[in-house]
């Protein structure tokens, strides 16, 4: 039997070159945990419900085989291959939408800008055909926004009733234009994503999680154990 000592040192203790590598340890140890996306989804559902969405919601059961609350289906994967995105199911209705309420205290960003837009644009659409809805659902293997399915209702188109063509039309555009608008949340939902993850492994938030942990290091930046 050997007994061998090492000296180990906190974070703050290292040179750069060792830190750098102790960061890359970490978001190497990270990989596949999701924790940081859960802030960002929260605000997601909130800002959906304002849009006048009703998030499908996937059933959970604990270990112990006990229900667990649902999570709305909110499907994404990222954020460095071609077939990467976000899409969601769901219900929207019309007479959900409460565009004035959307972003309320956010600041001047683009991602405020986009979302607002998003909603005038489900606003205007809800005030033209106030009883209108859609049901959307995922459909392939990839979670982008092209990878989704959407079927319209509009409660006044009574069965047998033949439409004048010109407001047949317009009902058609409509139907497009919030598919579109739909989409546009889809890919709005990818960037809050992407923003969320760039600052989770940003060097600041990974020193910040480093330190807070006190891992122990070698002189090299290697993670080492301490028993």
């Amino acid at each position: 039997m050997k007994k061998i000592e090492t000296t180990v040192f906190r974070f703050n203790e290292l040179n750069d070159k060792a830190k750098e590598k102790a960061r890359e340890w970490f978001r190497r140890a990270s990989d596949g945990d999701d924790f940081w996306s859960e802030c960002a989804l929260e605000e997601v559902e909130r800002e959906g419900i304002l849009l006048g969405i009703s998030f499908k919601e996937r059933q959970r059961t604990s270990m112990s085989g006990k229900p667990l609350p649902g999570k709305p289906c909110i499907w994404w994967s990222g954020f460095w291959s071609q077939g990467d995105g976000a899409c969601f199911e769901g219900t929207w209705s019309a007479s959900d939408v409460k565009a004035d309420k959307v972003a309320d205290g956010w600041g001047e960003y683009p991602a405020t800008t986009e979302i607002k837009r998003i909603a005038a644009v489900f606003e205007e659409i809800a005030k033209e055909y106030p009883e209108s809805s859609f049901t959307v659902t995922h459909r392939g293997h990839y979670n982008h926004e092209n990878c989704t399915e959407f079927d319209f209702n509009f409660p006044d188109d009574k069965a047998g009733e033949e439409w004048p063509e010109d407001k047949r039309e317009a009902w058609d555009k409509e139907c497009e234009n919030l598919k579109e608008n739909a989409k546009d949340f889809m890919r709005w939902i990818y960037r809050r994503l992407e923003k969320e993850y760039e600052h989770a492994n940003s060097d600041e938030q990974v020193d910040e999680n480093i330190m807070a942990n006190e891992y122990p290091f070698t002189d090299k930046g290697e993670r080492t154990v301490i028993l």
